[in-house]
């Protein structure tokens, strides 16, 4: 708005036209300080307040679905497809693998993760497929593994305490897992020596979360469509901006409970383990308004006290104009006036 709008016309028909200026301003001037205040929020932050190119962020993601041995799984192929290409668009280097044969191959992929954890990294496995407790240890099972009792289980699956060693010698600022692994139980032949589900953790490595699809000891649904619940409500909610990881993992859970209890009349409920006491988000976290800077909302504050300076510099300019010119009037009136009649006039001598 120009300035000279505020300035007095000399003319009371402008009066109108200084106070709907003036309006204007005023009126605007809030939704300046909120528009600032939303570019701050909409702007965000990365990991931990940091910006995006301090952060770099590393996935490994696999998905196990046909087992040689039967128990064939129908969606973990579809739901790893999906997380990789979610984490791609979230700007993740991911390295993608699909129906891992075997223990060697399985373990030279996660070699390959940790060598790229480090100081600055954020780390995230994801992991579809068959998994089966133990001994009170969790294993992960390759799609050729050849398991025929438990003493072979050791020998040919990947335990989670190796992954989460390999995590931990990465020393990565930020580290999740995420297990969609204990939707059936692969052996038939010997499960009364085994327990239901995935073992329950003790503990994670610093800066850490563990993700379970499902309860400890509970079984996790594969799913009718294209993903399993988790997977869906998992990719439902990756790419929400301004989302803390703490928040997200309540919403995946939500959901995911929701839809089980819907289909299968059975609530499937993630679970969660971790250590980490910072900030994640996996599409940006944004910043709180309250969290702009002092310098800024001092800026907006002088502003607004200027403007009402101003008004009542003008209310003040308005009342006098409007004074003088009442005052002027009624001396013009008064000098009008006849002058009294009966009153003799100097140059007109009396009669008598």
């Amino acid at each position: 708005m120009p300035r000279q709008l505020l300035r007095w016309s000399g003319k009371r028909r402008g009066s109108g036209f200084a106070f709907a200026a003036l309006a204007l301003i005023l009126a605007a001037a809030p939704v300046a300080v909120a528009t600032d205040a939303a570019a701050q929020t909409a702007a965000g932050e990365h990991v931990g307040g940091a910006k995006p190119a301090e952060m770099r962020r590393v996935a490994l993601v696999i998905g196990n679905a046909n087992y040689v041995k039967g128990n064939a799984l129908a969606n973990p192929i579809n739901d790893a497809t999906d997380i990789c290409n979610a984490l791609q668009r979230l700007e993740f280097e991911v390295l993608c693998y699909y129906d891992v044969p075997n223990r060697r191959a399985f373990e030279q992929h996660i070699h390959d993760f940790q060598v790229r954890l480090g100081r600055g990294v954020a780390g995230v496995f994801y992991y579809a497929g068959h998994g089966v407790q133990f001994g009170r240890e969790n294993y992960l099972i390759p799609t050729q593994a050849h398991i025929v009792n438990t003493q072979h289980i050791e020998d040919e699956a990947v335990s989670l305490g190796y992954i989460m060693g390999a995590l931990e010698e990465g020393q990565s600022n930020f580290n999740l897992v995420v297990l969609d692994a204990c939707r059936d139980n692969p052996f038939r032949g010997f499960t009364r020596a085994m327990t239901r589900g995935l073992a329950p953790l003790t503990e994670a490595p610093p800066g850490s979360i563990v993700l379970y699809a499902t309860a400890a000891n509970e079984r996790a649904f594969d799913g009718s469509g294209r993903n399993s619940p988790f997977a869906k409500q998992l990719l439902a909610n990756i790419g929400r901006p301004g989302i803390p990881i703490e928040q997200l993992i309540k919403d995946v859970s939500r959901g995911v409970q929701d839809e089980t209890f819907r289909q299968e009349a059975h609530r499937q409920t993630p679970f969660s383990y971790g250590s980490f006491t910072g900030e994640f988000c996996f599409a940006g976290c944004a910043v709180p308004v309250g969290a702009a800077s002092a310098a800024q909302l001092k800026s907006q504050e002088e502003e607004m006290e200027r403007l009402r300076q101003e008004k009542a510099q003008l209310e003040a300019q308005i009342a006098s104009r409007n004074e003088q010119s009442n005052s002027g009037k009624g001396k013009s009136r008064k000098d009008a006036l006849p002058a009294v009649r009966g009153a003799p006039k100097a140059d007109i001598p009396a009669t008598f």
